[in-house]
């Protein structure tokens, strides 16, 4: 089978007079059949956000941080974070390893997230 996965996103921009609107729609295929979620406490010291045994290797996440106010920060080595969700905040991106750490800035945080496997 193929274009098991679709992903639309859509971004709107307008301040001071700049704008910028981008929609993009794609189908992608996906070798494995497996995918997790999770609402997960992050607290202020890192944690592997759990896959389950599903999950061989992850593909796309899509995750959200449901805190009102603290950050959450998550990445796929210890200690190195690329993605930063601020209170409300959620982020969708193709994952490049078999695991996920995260960690919460001020106070724990929960963090729903779902892993679709690669």
């Amino acid at each position: 089978m193929s274009d098991e996965l679709a992903i639309s996103t859509r971004v709107s921009f307008t301040k001071g007079g700049a704008s910028v609107t981008r929609a993009h729609n794609h189908s992608f295929d996906v070798t494995g059949d497996a995918y997790t979620g999770n609402v997960q406490s992050v607290g202020t010291s890192e944690e592997e956000l759990l896959q389950g045994a599903e999950v061989g290797t992850p593909g796309y996440v899509l995750a959200k941080n449901l805190d009102d106010t603290n950050y959450v920060e998550i990445g796929a080595a210890t200690g190195e974070y690329c993605i930063k969700m601020k209170a409300g905040e959620f982020a969708l991106w193709r994952h490049n390893s078999a695991t996920l750490y995260a960690k919460a800035n001020t106070a724990a945080c929960l963090v729903e997230y779902t892993i679709i496997e690669d």
